[in-house]
């Protein structure tokens, strides 16, 4: 089980991320509302043990240290930080992501038979933006599938995905058969913008931390925080262009600079 206690991350001129807290177990999928994107980044980023905490504690399975954290996670799909760039095919971009796992899932095959066995033949040859927002969320959720070290998926803003489609929460269904997969059960987080009116399952907002010696409120949820209604979402909301976007600015607390490698080491 992930467990996140009063974790922050102090920004320029305002926190990078709030006091927050929350649990997520295996075969869940927990969603984290975060109205910024950077926030939504810096929070991924560590939850995977890819970014240092300023203040608080995280923990799998019990145990706080950090690489071991990074060894047992991955961050999945993150803007700015390893999500799928411009300039890029599916079959470089899927070959270099596949190429940090140990072991390699490319050995003693290429990446074009590694696509087919996965279904996903017909994105071979495509560029980044010929991608659909299905396509993509394939290809994001395969890759993911295909770390076996990894038992915590963290996926930065996957809604972005669902934009404009006739199916804008079909994100849902995707992670939830990654958490909830009978032959591996993983923990699943997503950090997103809005939570979905129809969403049942385990939500936390980013601030949600109790002060010290808080007494749980009576509507905690499963993950282990209270979740509020929402406030009115910035101009980065699930409606908006700026929520896939997360553009780090030169700042040197910001994820894009924190995370200076983001795959397992070996």
């Amino acid at each position: 089980m992930l467990v996140a206690e009063n974790v922050r991350a102090a920004g320029r001129h305002t926190p990078l991320v709030p006091p927050t807290s929350l649990r997520a177990a295996r075969g869940e999928l927990l969603l984290v509302r975060a109205a910024s994107p950077l926030t939504r980044t810096g929070l991924a980023l560590m939850l995977a043990g890819r970014m240092k905490p300023g203040e608080g504690a995280i923990s799998w399975d019990g145990d706080g240290s950090r690489r071991s954290l990074r060894r047992r996670s991955a961050v999945v799909d993150s803007p700015g930080v390893n999500a799928m760039e411009p300039h890029m095919r599916v079959r470089d971009y899927a070959s270099e992501m596949l190429s940090y796992l140990r072991p390699s899932p490319l050995r003693g095959t290429g990446i074009g038979p590694w696509l087919s066995e996965h279904g996903l033949e017909d994105l071979d040859d495509l560029w980044d933006e010929e991608l659909t927002g299905e396509q993509r969320l394939r290809l994001a959720c395969a890759l993911a599938q295909a770390d076996d070290t990894a038992e915590l998926l963290v996926f930065d803003t996957p809604s972005r995905h669902g934009e404009g489609s006739e199916t804008p929460d079909a994100w849902l269904g995707r992670l939830l058969e990654l958490a909830e997969a009978e032959e591996r059960p993983r923990a699943v987080v997503a950090t997103v913008p809005g939570i979905p009116a129809d969403w049942a399952g385990p939500a936390v907002e980013v601030g949600s931390a109790p002060p010290p010696d808080a007494e749980p409120g009576p509507e905690e949820d499963e993950a282990g925080a209270a979740f509020s209604e929402p406030e009115a979402a910035d101009s980065a909301g699930p409606g908006s262009a700026d929520a896939g976007a997360a553009t780090a600015p030169a700042d040197p607390a910001s994820p894009r600079h924190a995370a200076s490698r983001i795959d397992n080491p070996s």
